[in-house]
């Protein structure tokens, strides 16, 4: 992890605190305890099997398929896992992952609040009956929203799932740099795909990032994402409070 200016933070593919159980292994990457004030980011792979069923009683969860597929059991509810899924846990909601592949099923999750009463439940939930609440979205369903004259981003979990206190969205960043700006909003970011410097404004150093990079921006930091190319950088964003992410500031 490097500590950086103003509280932003930049996290390695192999940071974080690492917890296993079953078939789930996950790292803990950004919490309170590393800096962030109300969101986390953990970065979970599944081998085959079901996992152990889990509960935040007073947050709500935000999960992104980054590869594999498999399913998500909520309170009782079989919801479709594949690459590019944006799953929305409600407070209080028992759900499990399971990885019905022969690969790793690599999930992306971030909490709002941190939540310090999480907890495994044993035994699983039951298969339950009636028609299941819509909590998961494919970035395929939602369209293409420009973001600045070049950036383009697609909303994923969002306020017409239910949630009120995060927004998640996947971004595209073309080659180029961006002008300096800030967000009234708390960040986390994880790199997908491609490799690029984070600049902050009144810092000398740069930092370059790559996939599997974490990256933590308190609101009102100025900051910008440069892609030096030649391929576009592809990134999973969770933000509080909610918004949109193309609402962007430059310093005057």
């Amino acid at each position: 992890m490097r500590i950086l200016k103003d509280g932003c933070r930049l996290y390695g593919p192999e940071d974080g605190k690492v917890s296993a159980a079953g078939n789930w292994t996950g790292r803990m990457v950004i919490c309170r305890d590393s800096g962030a004030k109300r969101i986390t980011q953990s970065v979970n792979d599944y081998t085959h099997g079901s996992s152990r069923a889990v509960v935040n009683p007073n947050a709500e969860e935000v999960l992104y398929v980054a590869n594999g597929e498999g399913a998500c059991r909520i309170n009782g509810f079989d919801y479709r896992l594949r690459s590019g899924t944006g799953v929305f846990i409600p407070p209080g909601a028992v759900y499990s992952i399971e990885n019905s592949g022969p690969g790793t099923l690599r999930i992306i999750g971030a909490c709002c609040p941190e939540d310090l009463q999480r907890r495994f439940i044993d035994p699983p939930l039951e298969t339950a009956s009636g028609e299941p609440p819509r909590l998961t979205v494919h970035e395929d369903e939602r369209e293409q929203i420009r973001a600045g004259a070049d950036r383009v981003f697609r909303f994923l979990v969002h306020t017409d799932l239910g949630c009120r206190q995060v927004t998640q969205f996947v971004g595209w960043i073309p080659p180029g740099k961006a002008p300096f700006h800030f967000h009234t909003y708390e960040e986390s970011i994880f790199i997908l795909e491609g490799r690029g410097i984070l600049h902050l404004e009144g810092q000398m150093s740069a930092s370059e990032f790559g996939p599997g990079s974490s990256i933590y921006l308190p609101n009102g930091v100025l900051h910008c994402l440069e892609n030096p190319g030649p391929s576009p950088i592809r990134l999973l964003g969770v933000f509080h409070p909610s918004g949109s992410p193309g609402a962007a500031y430059e310093d005057d």
